[in-house]
């Protein structure tokens, strides 16, 4: 799916970004149509090294940012020439990293006249994605990967079906490893060996053991291009007139040819590496680390295809900027009718049990509304309009992760959902909503986990509330059958009764309702009681309380 658009229409708008990255300064100027497409004008990189020393010294050298605030102030000149109507400048890791960032900040305000934004390692993996998945239909993979390698650090995200599951920030980078290559005193051969055990480890630190089984890998950044270039030269892929026979992007490589490129370029001084067609002069020296991290990744992975992306986080940076500035053809409000049909479109992408969750959804919320009037609670913090909102989300969205696997599936639901970017939702309520369903099932909220302890305390309030109600609902249906049809809700004295409306007696969904209640009696200190109400005119089997309640097994208590 490429954005180029056909002639720019009268409204059209220019945008510009730039990337301050660890090896360069990069600008990418565009013309926006009105319907969003957009082509590009302009393209400019220029090496300025910001990061060099700074993993030894911690800080960025006077020097480099000298020369890195001059090439962005001419770069913006650039930009402005083409009368854009916004510019927006990121700082990556070296920028981030820095003791002595906010000194960089201020000379780019005072020389270059821009505030760049410092980004996470998490938003710079979410830019390379969305440039990604814009370029390519990443849903016929089934999983990928989208990596990102830059002079100081690597992102890694790994998709199923074309949504995010899993995000990894790797403390490698091309310009970083390059240091820690040439600052050894033994043999070259040693060196390497030695970069490459390096490289793995921290990808096993970093990434741990993926649920998701990448079948593909797709690549952003100059590390990556550069190799598509050299892998042209050596199979002798002659130009066509000025141009490729094929272009960068989506260019395929295996896992054998990038080890064979690799032996070949760190058997070579970086003067010769330089005079190679296809490679130029500032990448040679840096090229041996970067194509090192590749074939490390794609083993770890498991990966024996790579795919090149020609564009990156400035391209990332443009279309999260479209969005922003186009309407979309189904605007996404703050009623709540859109923001469902929202979750529930995301849903759909990830293969959703729709019977199931729709039910559970309705039941959340019959029971949520009884319970406001029968607490008379109507100014509880989880008693709100907006509170009710989230759950119904949560609820809709509770079971996407089985879309990864089922044995951990609330847990591929939070970070689905954390990394889903919905639109018309702010990153605090994709919060809440991921946290909801999150526990669902197995451990209830516990201050260990690192998901539940970001939270601030309110919220961890909130959120154990609405869960207590997500819990009983997503139990009543525990066969997954949508056997009952409706739950009745009354509080006497300190109980909670569930009069369960069904033809026959659910038994399976009563016990597994109460199964999943301790959180309910501990969060609204009621104890919790089920009977089945025969559903008029099916029998008259006489209501039956249930027993005493079970206690919850390892696999509702467990992580």
């Amino acid at each position: 799916m490429n954005a180029l658009s056909a002639e720019p229409v009268e409204t059209a708008q220019r945008l510009a970004a730039i990337d301050i990255g660890t090896n360069s300064v990069r600008l990418i100027v565009v013309e926006v149509a009105e319907d969003g497409r957009y082509r590009m004008i302009d393209d400019e990189k220029e090496v300025t090294r910001l990061g060099r020393g700074l993993n030894e010294t911690g800080n960025l050298q006077p020097d480099a940012m000298d020369q890195t605030v001059e090439v962005v102030a001419r770069m913006r000149e650039i930009a402005e020439g083409y009368g854009i109507v916004r510019v927006r400048a990121v700082g990556t890791s070296a920028v981030r990293e820095a003791r002595n960032r906010d000194e960089f900040v201020k000379l780019l305000e005072d020389r270059a006249g821009l505030t760049p934004e410092v980004i996470t390692a998490e938003e710079e993996a979410r830019l390379a994605f969305l440039s990604v998945s814009h370029a390519f239909d990443l849903r016929p993979f089934g999983a990928a990967a989208v990596v990102d390698i830059g002079g100081g650090s690597t992102e890694v995200v790994l998709t199923a079906g074309g949504v995010i599951e899993q995000i990894g920030t790797l403390p490698i980078g091309a310009v970083r490893l390059t240091e820690q290559l040439e600052s050894g005193t033994e043999p070259l051969e040693v060196r390497l060996k030695g970069l490459r055990r390096s490289i793995s480890r921290m990808i096993k630190a970093g990434l741990g053991k993926p649920d998701v089984k990448p079948q593909i890998m797709f690549g952003t950044g100059g590390t990556f291009t550069a190799l598509a270039n050299l892998s042209f030269q050596k199979n002798s892929i002659a130009p066509q007139g000025d141009t490729h026979p094929f272009t960068l992007r989506g260019y395929e490589i295996k896992r054998s040819e990038i080890r064979h490129i690799f032996r070949w370029l760190s058997a070579m001084p970086v003067r010769e590496r330089a005079r190679i067609p296809g490679l130029s002069p500032d990448r040679a020296e840096i090229i041996v680390a970067g194509i090192a991290i590749i074939e490390r990744l794609m083993k770890y992975l498991g990966v024996n295809t790579l795919r090149v992306h020609d564009r990156g986080i400035r391209d990332g940076l443009i279309l999260e900027t479209i969005q922003e500035m186009v309407p979309r053809a189904e605007p996404v409000g703050a009623l709540p009718a859109d923001r469902a049909r929202t979750a529930r479109q995301f849903a759909a992408a990830c293969k959703y049990d729709e019977p199931h969750s729709e039910h559970v959804a309705r039941l959340t919320l019959s029971i949520f509304d009884q319970l406001v009037e029968a607490l008379d609670a109507p100014s509880a913090p989880w008693a709100q309009s907006e509170a009710r909102e989230l759950l119904h989300v949560a609820a809709i969205l509770h079971d996407i992760g089985y879309y990864i696997n089922y044995a951990r599936h609330h847990k591929h639901s939070y970070h689905l959902i954390m990394h889903s970017d919905l639109p018309g939702f702010t990153h605090r309520e994709l919060e809440l909503v991921a946290n909801i369903a999150r526990y669902h099932r197995r451990a209830r909220p516990k201050r260990k986990h690192m998901n539940f302890v970001k939270l601030n305390a309110e919220e961890r309030g909130l959120v154990k509330a609405l869960v207590a109600i997500l819990r009983l609902a997503d139990g009543l249906d525990r066969a997954h059958s949508q056997f009952v049809q409706s739950v009745r809700v009354e509080v006497k004295s300190a109980t909670a009764w569930f009069f369960v409306a069904a033809e026959t007696d659910p038994v399976v969904d009563i016990w597994g309702a109460s199964r999943k209640s301790r959180l309910f009696e501990r969060v609204f200190g009621l104890d919790c009681r089920f009977e089945w109400e025969a559903v008029a005119g099916t029998g008259s089997a006489p209501a039956r309380a249930s027993g005493p309640r079970p206690r919850a097994s390892a696999s509702e208590e467990s992580p």
